[in-house]
């Protein structure tokens, strides 16, 4: 007999505490990969016949969400990102990413968690808060008819669905934002991981330079004449570099770190004194002449310029621990496995 899999997070697919848009943000990464997915195994006919026609496949406690619930719901999460990406809901879009309804259901499950979470700390989302959300919605959209077709368009059965979902949004957000208000970190642990991590916060070397760039080493022999004889390198630049991205500014590179363009480029912008020209430096690209007129040395950080963002860090890290605890130890289970074919899914939505 198969055994339901308990929901549980793997390194390869970490939670993250972030669920503004949770039910289509990971088909958007999905399309944004070019359909590249976690595949499922395909139940047999056996397995098919014991799961029934219309199979749990995410169950916490006594709440169980069956095949066609978890399809309306994924039909919703895929015609959004029709929506958002300015593509055609279809019977194609919907095929490409059919295979990351595995992924779909551990989503669904840590929001399961999360509701229940909601719940037993009390968080309620009254009715007029609903009706306040919706009416924006409408508001944004114009008239009725407007508004009926949009929710047409999204894949909404009617707005008694679209205030469920509105209200399990808000209970995932308002359970989140307590697990994160719950964490703690503590100035002596920030020192701590700054002092860990202090290679992190190093700085590399930066050296500032405009350059000019010829095709010619006889060129770049005469504009060093020039150079040296008070003509001015921004003019010179303009109207004789052929890098054209800096031309227009005079030359000018900014502030590099070493390392980062080639070699004899990069030796000779670090090897150079403060304002003098140096070339011309033979490269792949040509003959560049070239100007330093910064140098910022390597440095570290200090701990009070990085505290904010490591104390960031730090309940961002830790408050997706707590979440991972309360997902572990809440008992919610999913079954891939008992995912239908999709021919087979589509006709158990329509009533076949």
């Amino acid at each position: 007999m198969l055994k339901p899999t308990a929901f549980r997070e793997s390194p390869s697919r970490p939670i993250r505490l972030q669920y503004g848009a949770s039910l289509t943000l990971f088909l958007m990464l999905a399309l944004a990969l070019g359909g590249a997915s976690a595949q499922s195994e395909a139940p047999t006919p056996a397995m098919r016949q014991a799961a029934g026609s219309d199979p749990v496949l995410v169950q916490l406690g006594s709440t169980r969400e069956r095949a066609s619930f978890v399809m309306e719901r994924f039909e919703i999460a895929v015609r959004g990102v029709a929506s958002s990406q300015g593509l055609t809901y279809d019977r194609d879009l919907l095929e490409q990413l059919y295979g990351f309804l595995p992924t779909f259901l551990d989503q669904r499950a840590t929001e399961l968690v999360l509701m229940a979470q909601a719940r037993a700390r009390g968080i309620e989302v009254d009715e007029t808060e609903i009706d306040a959300i919706v009416e924006r919605v409408r508001a944004n959209v114009g008239d009725a008819d407007a508004f009926a077709q949009v929710m047409a368009d999204a894949g909404f059965t009617g707005e008694p669905q679209l205030r469920v979902l509105v209200r399990e949004t808000e209970l995932v957000q308002r359970a989140l934002e307590a697990i994160r208000a719950s964490v703690v970190v503590t100035a002596d642990e920030v020192t701590i991981a700054y002092h860990a991590q202090r290679l992190r916060f190093t700085a590399p070397a930066e050296s500032c330079s405009r350059h000019i760039l010829v095709d010619e080493e006889a060129l770049a022999w005469e504009l060093l004449e020039q150079l040296e004889a008070g003509a001015d390198f921004a003019e010179l630049a303009r109207a004789s570099s052929t890098d054209s991205g800096s031309a227009v500014r005079g030359g000018e590179l900014g502030c590099l770190r070493q390392g980062l363009t080639v070699p004899e480029f990069d030796e000779a912008l670090f090897a150079s004194e403060l304002d003098v020209y140096v070339g011309p430096v033979a490269t792949q690209f040509g003959y560049h002449l070239i100007q330093v007129y910064d140098m910022r040395p390597a440095r570290v950080r200090a701990l009070d310029e990085v505290r904010g963002e490591l104390e960031q860090e730090l309940r961002a890290e830790r408050a997706e621990a707590v979440l991972a605890a309360i997902i572990a130890s809440s008992g919610v289970q999913v079954f891939p496995h008992f995912i239908p074919p999709l021919d087979l899914a589509l006709d158990e939505d329509a009533g076949a």
